[in-house]
């Protein structure tokens, strides 16, 4: 059976009203016991109604007590008032083995939950890194393309370019050997001329 709810008031020296909260006990919300209570007449040192908590801190686990309804342990009072009484020392005893493996569990989980997080970024710096190099082949392929255009068009360029100088030569060769030709048929008539001349005399 329950006792009367018995209103217990934590020295300042190690509740502060607004600064420490490290000796504030952790308590949470169920589903039977939460919320602000309507029926008790105590107030917090807001003069508010306090809230239902069930406590999940050392050998006062499994107990319930009312708190400031301020969230965040650094605006809540002082107030604490215990519904349950104390367990039993044997009871007590138990809790903080329990508590203790559940320490170990937690460190245990923050540890995997450690590696969990260093294995992500191992992976994303991975992905980040072949993302890299797909991207750097990609700019290489790229350039590579340009390249191939830009020396393609260069050689036809150069293909072009050596025709027209190709018939260019050409066409000058013809035309010296067309005025080579034109000069040895003129020396022939001077030549002709000259030798009919000189026979009249």
């Amino acid at each position: 059976m329950m006792s009367p709810r018995i209103p217990l008031r934590i020295p300042s020296a190690f509740h502060p009203q607004s600064g420490s909260d490290a000796k504030l006990p952790q308590g949470m919300e169920t589903s039977k016991w939460g919320g602000v209570d309507h029926e008790t007449a105590e107030r917090c040192r807001h003069g508010k109604r306090p809230r239902r908590l069930l406590c999940w801190d050392g050998n006062n686990t499994g107990r319930r007590y009312l708190a400031c309804p301020l969230r965040g342990k650094s605006n809540m009072c002082d107030f604490i008032s215990w519904v349950d009484d104390q367990w039993p020392p044997m009871f007590q005893r138990v809790v903080a083995s329990i508590g203790e493996v559940v320490g170990k569990f937690k460190k245990k989980l923050d540890d995997l939950r450690v590696d969990l997080l260093e294995a992500i970024q191992l992976r994303n710096d991975a992905v980040e890194e072949k993302e890299a190099i797909l991207s750097e082949k990609q700019e290489q392929l790229l350039e590579n393309q340009r390249l191939e255009r830009e020396f393609t068009m260069r050689t036809r360029l150069a293909q072009t370019t050596c025709s027209t100088l190709q018939n260019r030569i050409s066409n000058d060769v013809y035309d010296k050997n067309m005025l080579y030709g034109f000069i040895l048929c003129m020396f022939r008539v001077i030549v002709a001329i000259l030798f009919g001349i000189a026979l009249k005399k």
